[in-house]
């Protein structure tokens, strides 16, 4: 028999499956709002370390970002030039005693740095200085004889009669340089027949001999530059009144001046724009110290006249060079289209380069610029020279030099690098040279 159901307890039973998910539906309401609880502190938490992280991060990349460097200051690159002089004396004075010449700069680069700094008030052996002068003046002036068939010898040879065809043999030889006298002849044989050079030895020999070189018109020009050859001692003032008249020896009918020694080696667009070079260096040093001197004066005149058809070629020395002769002699609109050309070529780190396929700035050049911005009043209150400055002193070695590859500056390798002191030297005569009135004087 069945047994009818109990209303009573399915009603119980009824109501406590209602109840149950009367519960388990709070449940789910409580657990998800605790999720979505706990999602909203996740996020905030997982936002916070996100921060935090950026944060951490962004304090490590400015960490890794070199601050910006303060100014350059007067007394900054003052402390730039007393670690450099000792190094250029270092190096000089070792060339002095084991070369024992002044070769294209070494020698009379020491004097010039120092004669710089001594007439701005920095300490200088002054006795040291003098001997150093005075070895280097004689040096200059020694007798070495040489021969080269130079382009007015070539002119006088014609006039005396020479044939266009000996001529023409004879071309090879112009403008090289021959140390002896069996040098000169054993290239003469090479290059014309034994009867025309016995025919015509006496007059090849007097037309390509010159008494003294001097070490060519750029080491002149150096010994003329600096401010010791304004000197009022009159042992000293013979001699670099015979060093203006061997650099006039060197000057050529068209009013120009060749260079010798390792110039040819150095990176120009050309020979024409190396000799132009030569003849600026050489216009400056005869202008300096003695403008009025009536020999001087046509001197000058006669290299103005074969430059006034020129320009700056690929280097930063020629810029510099035709800048300065431009506010020596008069010209002031050529001279701001210039200095304008000089300030472009700046690099983003202060310096310039020899030439612009050059990867960064060198002290070579970077001095040379400074020489000529200092010649036309330019100092640390300038933002093209204080930018230099910095780069100076960004780049100074432990020793006071500065570095400069010779690829920088030199087609040939050489075996020795000069162009480290070279540059040493140009770094801190351009230095000197910018430094400000008030620092000018002991």
């Amino acid at each position: 028999m069945v047994t009818p159901p109990n209303k009573s307890l399915q009603r119980t039973r009824t109501s406590r499956h209602c109840s149950n998910l009367s519960v388990l539906w709070a449940g789910s309401l409580s657990l998800g709002r605790s999720t979505l609880i706990l999602d909203a502190v996740m996020d905030a938490r997982s936002s916070f370390l996100l921060f935090c992280g950026l944060a951490f991060f962004a304090t490590v990349l400015a960490s890794e970002v070199p601050a910006a460097p303060p100014p350059a200051t007067s007394q900054g690159v003052r402390g730039g030039v007393e670690r450099s002089l000792p190094y250029i004396e270092k190096v000089g004075t070792e060339w002095m005693r084991q070369r024992k010449c002044n070769s294209c700069h070494n020698v009379t680069f020491l004097v010039w740095s120092h004669s710089e700094a001594a007439a701005r008030g920095f300490n200088i052996d002054r006795t040291k200085l003098a001997e150093w002068t005075k070895w280097s003046l004689a040096d200059s002036l020694s007798d070495r004889f040489w021969f080269m068939l130079r382009p007015r010898a070539m002119a006088s040879l014609k006039a005396d009669g020479f044939s266009d065809a000996l001529l023409a043999k004879l071309k090879p030889l112009e403008g090289k340089t021959y140390v002896t006298r069996q040098e000169y002849l054993h290239a003469l044989e090479g290059a014309i027949s034994a009867e025309e050079l016995a025919a015509n030895q006496k007059r090849l020999l007097k037309a390509a001999t010159l008494p003294n070189n001097g070490g060519g018109p750029d080491t002149l020009s150096q010994l003329l530059l600096q401010p010791t050859a304004s000197t009022q001692d009159k042992g000293e003032e013979e001699n670099y009144a015979a060093v203006r008249s061997l650099l006039l020896e060197w000057q050529e009918p068209d009013g120009s001046w060749h260079a010798a020694g390792q110039l040819p080696s150095l990176k120009w667009a050309g020979e024409k724009e190396m000799h132009q070079a030569t003849t600026m260096w050489s216009l400056l040093a005869v202008s300096a110290g003695k403008p009025k001197v009536e020999t001087l004066v046509r001197s000058s005149e006669r290299a103005l006249e074969s430059l006034k058809d020129s320009t700056p070629g690929a280097t930063l020395q020629t810029i510099a060079l035709h800048l300065i002769i431009a506010h020596k002699f008069g010209e002031p609109a050529h001279r701001e289209a210039l200095l304008k050309a000089l300030v472009d070529r700046q690099n983003a780190d202060g310096g310039w380069s020899w030439v612009k396929e050059n990867n960064g700035s060198d002290a070579f050049a970077t001095g040379q610029a400074l020489y000529a911005l200092g010649l036309l009043g330019h100092d640390g209150n300038d933002p093209v020279v204080s930018r230099a400055w910095q780069f100076l002193l960004r780049t100074q070695d432990k020793d006071g030099s500065w570095l400069v590859p010779q690829e920088a500056i030199n087609n040939r390798r050489r075996g020795l690098n000069v162009y480290t002191f070279w540059g040493t030297a140009w770094a801190t005569i351009g230095i000197l040279e910018t430094l400000p009135a008030e620092d000018h004087s002991p």
